[in-house]
């Protein structure tokens, strides 16, 4: 089973802190030009009580014209979420 939470304070207090955690990052397209996407930023754990994946997700809307801004929007999430829980880099993958 997976549960994905989009609260980064429900999802501290789910993971089991003795188990690594990792994150990633994709883009999507939210349109069928391709003109509007989301950067869907995610962070992997393992749930403490019940042992399953609990994945804390984000998504920030972006453009095809903001390329350059969307990898800086990458790591600012990385910063943000990533970092102070001691998760390992994942692909980013625009």
């Amino acid at each position: 089973m997976k549960e994905i939470i989009y609260s980064i304070e429900e999802f501290k207090a789910k993971i089991d802190p003795a188990k690594p955690l990792h994150h990633s990052a994709t883009r999507k397209r939210m349109d069928p030009h391709g003109i509007f996407h989301s950067i869907i930023f995610r962070i992997y754990g393992i749930d403490k009580n019940a042992g399953h994946i609990v994945i804390f997700e984000t998504q920030t809307p972006t453009t095809a014209a903001e390329l350059k801004e969307q990898h800086i929007e990458y790591q600012r999430l990385v910063e943000q979420y990533a970092k102070p829980l001691g998760s390992t880099e994942g692909a980013w993958q625009p």
